[in-house]
């Protein structure tokens, strides 16, 4: 694991989430979620749903920055941008085991034997656009027990460790077509870990309470490579887009100046 790279986009999102403005009063909330994370791979033509959409269990920490203080001063008012906007950081982690070929008709046995894995740490800020105002909750004279759909887009950066694996027991296991110099170890195979920026479009809704949140969100994560499976074949006509994530996550958030 290359520290330098790891550690560099971390320390550019701790900055980004907590930029300080010189006219706006912020106030932080934290929280924690998990769901499923369904990854778009390589595995299996594009249009095979069982092989391409590899589920996963995912979990994380989120802090959410917001634009004015809890304790509201109808006096000074706030602006739109502030009434609206959130700027979220997230860290997700999911692991994912046995990705495959599913069986088909006339699956070659070399293609049958081959296994993944994805190790996926994914660190990432999100700028949420709220459709109704904020300070009908967020605020201790706001309204309570209220519903807030949102729309969200995000910057990432992935820190991802593949291993793709064969149970194909006969010699040269991994080349299936050499035509398409598909699954070569060393040009189509990749098991070193890496990482990788990403870009995601999302929307959740958000229900509030008096001392905590609940949140289901949403989200469609591009990665810019195509290696974060272990596979990259650009040679078959089924294997020649980046992968993709979507997630499906439950958050309970904790308020700070609820009461």
């Amino acid at each position: 694991m290359k520290k330098k790279t790891l550690i560099l986009p971390l320390l550019f999102f701790i900055f980004l989430s907590n930029l300080s403005f010189s006219q706006v009063e912020l106030s932080s909330e934290v929280g924690v979620f998990f769901g499923v994370s369904s990854f778009q791979t390589d595995f299996g033509q594009s249009h095979d749903f069982p092989s391409a959409n590899a589920s996963a269990l995912a979990f994380g920490a989120t802090h959410y920055l917001n634009f004015f203080n809890r304790q509201y001063n109808w006096k000074r008012g706030t602006s739109y941008f502030a009434d609206h906007f959130k700027l979220k950081t997230e860290f997700l982690f999911a692991h994912k085991t046995s990705i495959r070929h599913e069986p088909f008709i006339g699956l070659d046995p070399k293609l049958d034997g081959m296994r993944g894995e994805i190790k996926l740490f994914n660190f990432g800020n999100q700028l949420e656009f709220y459709f109704s105002s904020l300070q009908d909750y967020l605020t201790y004279y706001g309204d309570h027990n209220v519903i807030n759909p949102y729309v969200s887009v995000g910057v990432h950066y992935s820190y991802y460790d593949p291993e793709v694996t064969t149970t194909y027991n006969g010699e040269d296991p991994y080349t299936f077509n050499a035509n398409l110099d598909k699954w070569v170890p060393g040009e189509t195979i990749y098991n070193d870990a890496d990482s990788a920026f990403g870009v995601s479009i999302g929307a959740g809704v958000r229900y509030s309470m008096q001392y905590f949140d609940l949140v289901l969100d949403t989200r469609w994560q591009h990665f810019f490579s195509d290696e974060v499976d272990g596979l990259n074949a650009p040679n078959d006509p089924g294997n020649k887009y980046n992968e993709t994530l979507i997630n499906v996550n439950l958050g309970v958030i904790y308020v700070f100046n609820s009461n």
